[in-house]
C-alpha cells in the first residue's frame, strides 16, 4: 500500500507508459526521474503512467521506459525483460522501450541492440512531444520514424546524429508533487519517509573524473518562491514532515532562505551531499536545526592530486569544515575516496591515509569508503585504462593503514569496479576534443 498515489481507471481509448527503475524498491521510491515521468505523463487525460522497479510491479504495456543511474543495472534491465517474458530482440518485439538517466546520456550506444530509443537530456523537454507522437500513430515503426526528428530523441538506425535537448527554466516545469511510498518502511529506506525537493540541476564545478558538465553546460536553478510553493503543496499532500534537497552541489543563491523557510515551517531537512568550498559555518548551523546529525563530503583523495583532477580543495578547508561540524554536534562524517586514479601512487595513497588521520583530529566519529576510479564516456579521463594489478596493491595498503587508525570503513570490491568501467564503454563513440 503506497500514498499518494495518482489513481485513474483504465478506459476505452486510453494509453499507458510504464516507467522503469531497474533495481530494488527501497531505493528506486527516491529517483526524481522516475517520478518526473510518473506525475508529467499521468497529468494527461487519456494517459495512465506507473512506475516498476527490479523487485516490484509488472511490466503491462507496450510502451515503456528505463531510467540507468548506474552501469551494473543493465543486467538488471535484460532480468526484468526475462521475468516480463519480453523478447530481448528490438527487431522481433513488437514493445517499443525506450531508455534515459545518466548512463545513457554519457554512453546511448550501449544498449542500442535492445532498445528502440533514447532519451537524451530533460524528460519534461522530451516525454511531451513523445506523448504527443504516440497518440498520432501507434504503429511501431511509423512511430520511430516520426520521434527520430524530436530533439533529445535518438533512434539508432534512424537518427543521423545526437542531439540533446534541455528545459532553459526550472520554475516554469510542473514539479512531481506526487511521490508514492509505503504506509510503512524499514530501515532499508534511508531517507525514512521524505519529500524529494529538487532545487538545481547540474554543477558549476568541473572536476575531470565527472559526466555532469559534459551534458549540462550550466546549472539551473528554481525561483525561491517557486520553490515555497512546491515545498508547501508537497508536505501536504504526501504528508511528510521531512524534506531531502536534492542537488548535485549545494550552491543555490538563495540556498540559507530556503534552509531558513524550511525552519519555519517545522520541516526536518537533510542535503546528501556537501562541497566543503562551498559550506560556511552558518549553513551548517541552519543543517543541523534542522535534524541532521551525519554529513556527506568527497576529498577524494590527498591534496596535490585532488588539484590535479580538478577538485580544487585545500586540505586545510577539510580541516576547518571538521571543527565547524563537530562545535555544532553533527555526530558523524562519511568520507568519499578513489583510487586508482591517473598519477596516484603508493606515495598518493599514504598521503589519503595522512590526510585521513589528521581529519580525524578535528572530527572523531568518521566513515570512509573507497571506490576504484572508473573512467566515464564523455569525460576527459575517458582513456584512461583501469589497471587491476594496481587497484589490488592500493586496496591493500589502505586495509593496511586503516587498521592503524581504528576507522570504520568499506572498500568496494575491484572486481566489480572493472565491470562497471566495460560496461560503461561497450559500443562508446568518442565526443570529447
Amino acid at each position: 500500500m503506497e500514498f499518494p498515489k495518482i489513481e485513474k481507471k483504465w478506459k476505452k481509448g486510453i494509453n499507458a507508459l510504464n516507467i522503469i527503475y531497474p533495481n530494488k524498491y527501497y531505493g528506486g521510491v527516491y529517483n526524481l526521474a522516475v517520478l518526473i515521468v510518473y506525475n508529467l505523463v499521468n497529468s494527461y487525460k487519456n494517459w495512465i503512467c506507473n512506475r516498476v522497479f527490479l523487485d516490484r510491479g509488472k511490466i503491462n504495456t507496450k510502451l515503456f521506459g528505463f531510467t540507468f543511474q548506474y552501469e551494473l543495472d543493465y543486467y538488471n534491465f535484460l532480468k526484468i525483460l526475462k521475468e516480463n517474458r519480453i523478447e530481448k530482440n528490438k527487431h522481433l518485439r513488437k514493445e517499443i522501450i525506450f531508455a534515459g538517466g545518466p548512463c545513457i546520456n554519457s554512453n546511448p550506444f550501449f544498449l542500442k541492440e535492445y532498445v528502440d530509443f533514447f532519451v537524451l537530456g530533460d524528460a519534461e523537454a522530451i516525454v511531451p512531444k513523445l506523448i504527443n507522437s504516440y497518440e498520432e500513430e501507434q504503429k511501431k515503426e511509423n512511430f520511430l520514424e516520426r520521434i527520430a526528428k524530436i530533439e533529445g530523441v535518438f533512434v539508432p538506425e534512424i537518427s543521423k546524429r545526437i542531439r540533446y535537448k534541455f528545459i532553459e527554466d526550472l520554475s516554469k516545469t510542473k514539479y512531481p508533487i506526487y511521490q508514492p511510498m509505503p504506509l510503512n518502511i524499514d530501515k532499508r529506506f534511508v531517507f525514512g519517509k521524505s519529500f524529494l525537493l529538487e532545487i538545481e540541476r547540474g554543477c558549476p564545478f568541473r572536476c575531470k573524473f565527472c559526466t555532469l558538465p559534459s551534458y549540462y553546460k550550466n546549472v539551473r536553478k528554481r525561483n525561491f518562491e517557486v520553490l515555497k510553493k512546491i515545498i508547501e503543496d508537497g508536505i501536504n499532500l504526501n504528508r511528510r514532515k521531512k524534506v531531502v534537497i536534492y542537488s548535485a552541489s549545494f550552491v543555490h543563491k538563495d540556498r540559507e532562505k530556503i534552509l531558513n523557510y524550511l525552519l519555519e515551517k517545522n520541516l526536518e531537512f537533510s542535503i546528501p551531499s556537501l562541497r566543503v568550498e562551498n559550506t560556511n559555518a552558518n549553513i551548517l548551523g541552519l543543517i543541523r536545526k534542522g535534524g541532521q546529525t551525519t554529513l556527506t563530503i568527497a576529498p577524494e583523495c590527498d591534496e596535490e592530486l585532488r588539484q590535479e583532477i580538478g577538485k580544487k580543495v585545500s586540505d586545510e578547508k577539510y580541516f576547518k569544515f571538521a571543527k565547524i561540524a563537530s562545535k555544532l554536534g553533527f555526530k558523524k562524517i562519511k568520507m568519499y575516496f578513489m583510487i586508482g586514479l591517473p598519477n596516484q601512487t603508493d606515495k598518493e595513497i599514504l598521503e589519503m591515509v595522512k590526510f585521513i588521520k589528521n581529519f580525524k583530529r578535528e572530527f572523531k566519529k568518521i566513515y570512509v569508503s573507497v571506490n576504484p576510479f572508473v573512467p566515464k564516456p564523455r569525460t576527459l579521463f575517458e582513456d584512461y585504462k583501469m589497471d587491476k594489478k594496481t587497484l589490488e596493491k592500493q586496496r591493500k595498503i589502505l586495509i593496511r593503514e586503516f587498521s592503524f587508525i581504528g576507522i570504520k570503513y568499506k572498500i568496494k570490491s575491484v572486481s566489480s569496479s572493472l565491470k562497471e568501467w566495460k560496461l560503461a564503454f561497450r559500443n562508446y563513440i568518442s565526443v570529447v576534443k
